[in-house]
């Protein structure tokens, strides 16, 4: 009886594991392709990088950062020294509409985890695992300030594109260096 009773809390168990490294591996693809997939033709200028990584940075969309790579590519293989920074945690710094709803301790903890990450990816560029982090971290924190502060005290900088000429508002600038 002891047995089995082992052998099925050893199953289920197993069971569990394999569906955790399952979907670790699935995000895991899914980033990896995202990254490396094709891009429309972009115009190979500093410009247009700012706009993909400010994208990036807004939306945290890895389809941005394919496109970031691609212009960083041509333009380094031009003979150009490329710029790239992203800068999540300064858009997010700049969102909210009360400066009293930043000094929050759930803020404050959520938007050092961000910097944390933000300053390790943008230490190493190419690290991949340091993408992952970030984008992990930086969704969790998107989705936990948009779930608590959705009555206008946090403004989504992904919510607004700096090409949209009629948004006029704060958060629909790119944000440059």
């Amino acid at each position: 009886m002891f047995f089995a009773y082992r052998m099925k809390f050893s199953t289920i168990i197993a069971l569990f594991i394999g569906a955790a490294v399952a979907t670790e591996m699935h995000s895991a693809a899914g980033i990896k392709s995202a990254l490396e997939g094709p891009c429309v033709y972009l115009d190979e200028t500093q410009a247009e990088l700012n706009y993909q990584v400010d994208m990036f940075s807004r939306t945290l969309d890895p389809r941005h950062w394919t496109n970031a790579g691609n212009v960083a590519e041509a333009m380094t293989k031009a003979g150009k020294k490329p710029q790239m920074y992203v800068h999540t945690w300064e858009l997010y710094d700049n969102a909210f509409s009360f400066p009293r709803v930043r000094r929050y301790a759930m803020v404050q903890e959520n938007m050092d985890m961000l910097e944390h990450f933000q300053d390790n990816l943008n230490q190493n560029l190419s690290n991949s695992q340091h993408m992952s982090n970030f984008l992990r971290v930086a969704n969790t924190v998107r989705s936990n300030l948009n779930a608590k502060y959705h009555d206008g005290e946090f403004d989504d900088p992904g919510s607004h594109d700096p090409k949209n000429e009629d948004d006029t508002s704060a958060n629909n600038k790119v944000w440059t260096k």
